[in-house]
């Protein structure tokens, strides 16, 4: 799968868990850490948002030894029978928790199950909060600490969110900030609990490289769900992006979505529709068999992936439906991913977008994507005014001063965009010659990886000319001794 790394907003959620003694349960005395651990079979809810951090890597995180599943459809079709933990890490501020939501959480309750909402202000995950009794306000203040019955006071996470709540003698709470406004409660609701906190309690990041507060969220997380009992042995499966609640047939190419989406789905396919012949025209060759054929919708305006055969697209993405240039962007982006394929490219991502970017001035927005192109460019002008000092991707090669992070990142992205740039003015036409040799010399079975060495071979071809020397003077180690392409 490949992220939208450029462009990708990371909108992550994650969640807590009550402390075993927080649960007013006969053990509760005992410290969180030496409650017995159950069995969890939790269902991470991804349909009212999309995120890369929620798609598993939260229960990376917090349920390394249990089940944890994702649920990309509609929350209240999905069969929580055998689950006993349901994850609502964030809803999207276009959508909204149905009455058939909300009264599926509450038979969940009514079961035994634990339920866990994470918010930080305003939006539909308010709203929802509102239904126990809770909700977001901004103006906590730190150090945040933990409550007695969570049995430890380190606390991590960025200060800012707070608890309101209605009627507190219901509560248990948790976490508090330091003027001691709880920060993350619970409450007794039917048989289960409900769980209620700030997102910043939890990680956020893709890689999920943050577990925070992992060593009383992980048993908490358990004991939530300890009031309804799994049957192990039986199967226990998320819903996936595909096939979706409603699944269009259009000549081979399949929609999916949910039916918090189904508003969308006919804009979204018309403008996919209309990028496709462009986009084709550009890459100079079609689409392998099977590449791009289906498309799942997400709850997002930050994100997408590629999977070859599945596309991932936001559906407010750049302010869509309202605005369509960014959008052209990236649906072009996602579909070169599929499009590049069996071999993906040393400079995948920029020339995901960089296309994307000729195919808007295709689609009417020339100057917008002309100066989408230029910005990228200046900002690794910055650290490399000749494009010589740095390889593409941005490590020194003459002695220049090491570039960190984000340096790093302008300089991969403005480099292979000013190549391209240098190529187009000599050939306009130079990436659909570049796809169509590619597509002719680096088929399947005929080299065995596809580097930079056989990259620059198949440019050569395609520009007419041996371009290695070229490539050299800019900082690329290659050599057409290396190359298995001998064209």
């Amino acid at each position: 799968m490949t992220i939208f790394s450029r462009h990708a907003k990371a909108r992550a959620s994650g969640l807590m868990k009550l402390a075993a003694a927080a649960f007013g349960l006969g053990a509760m005395a005992l410290p969180v850490f030496a409650q017995p651990k159950p069995t969890v079979h939790a269902v991470v809810d991804l349909a009212h948002e999309f995120s890369f951090y929620a798609d598993g890597r939260f229960a990376k995180q917090y349920l390394k030894d249990q089940k944890a599943v994702t649920s990309w459809g509609t929350l209240f079709k999905f069969d929580l029978t055998n689950a006993n933990l349901l994850v609502l890490l964030a809803c999207a501020p276009q959508l909204a928790y149905w009455p058939e939501d909300l009264a599926a959480i509450n038979r969940f309750l009514a079961d035994g199950g634990g339920v866990v909402i994470l918010g930080s202000g305003p939006g539909p995950q308010n709203d929802l909060a509102k239904k126990f009794g809770a909700s977001f306000e901004k103006g906590a203040s730190g150090p945040l600490k933990g409550s007695a019955e969570l049995g430890t006071n380190k606390v991590e996470g960025l200060v800012g969110t707070r608890l309101v709540l209605e009627q507190p003698a219901l509560w248990t709470v948790l976490v508090l900030d330091a003027k001691n406004n709880p920060v993350l409660a619970r409450r007794k609701h039917g048989a289960g609990q409900v769980l209620i906190g700030a997102r910043s309690l939890a990680g956020s990041r893709p890689d999920a490289s943050d577990p925070i507060n992992a060593a009383w969220l992980s048993p908490l997380l358990a004991r939530l769900a300890s009031g309804k009992k799994v049957d192990a042995a039986r199967p226990f499966k998320g819903r996936g992006l595909t096939p979706g609640d409603y699944v269009e047939d259009h000549d081979g190419l399949k929609l999916h979505y949910s039916d918090y989406l189904k508003p969308y789905a006919k804009s979204m396919f018309a403008i996919s529709q209309k990028c496709k012949p462009v986009i084709e025209k550009r890459m100079g060759v079609p689409l392998s068999p099977g590449m791009a054929s289906e498309i799942g919708l997400l709850a997002t305006g930050g994100g997408g992936f590629s999977s070859g055969r599945v596309i991932g697209l936001a559906v407010w993405w750049g302010g869509f439906p309202e605005r369509e240039d960014s959008m052209i962007e990236f649906i072009t982006h996602e579909s070169v991913h599929s499009w590049v394929l069996p071999h993906a490219e040393i400079w995948n991502e920029p020339i995901a977008t960089y296309v994307g970017n000729l195919v808007m001035m295709d689609m009417g927005y020339e100057e917008e994507a002309g100066k989408r192109i230029k910005r990228t460019i200046e900002r690794a002008r910055k650290h490399d005014p000749e494009m010589k000092l740095y390889d593409l991707a941005g490590n020194s090669i003459s002695g220049a001063p090491k570039l960190e992070g984000g340096a790093q990142t302008d300089t991969h992205w403005g480099k292979a965009f000013w190549i391209f740039e240098q190529l187009r003015k000599e050939r306009p036409d130079f990436m659909a010659r570049y796809f169509q040799a590619k597509r002719r010399l680096a088929a399947p079975g005929k080299i065995t990886k596809y580097d930079a060495n056989n990259t620059v071979a198949v440019l050569s071809v395609a520009m007419g000319r041996d371009m290695f020397p070229w490539f050299r003077e800019h900082g690329f180690d290659v050599s057409r001794a290396k190359a298995e392409i001998k064209e």
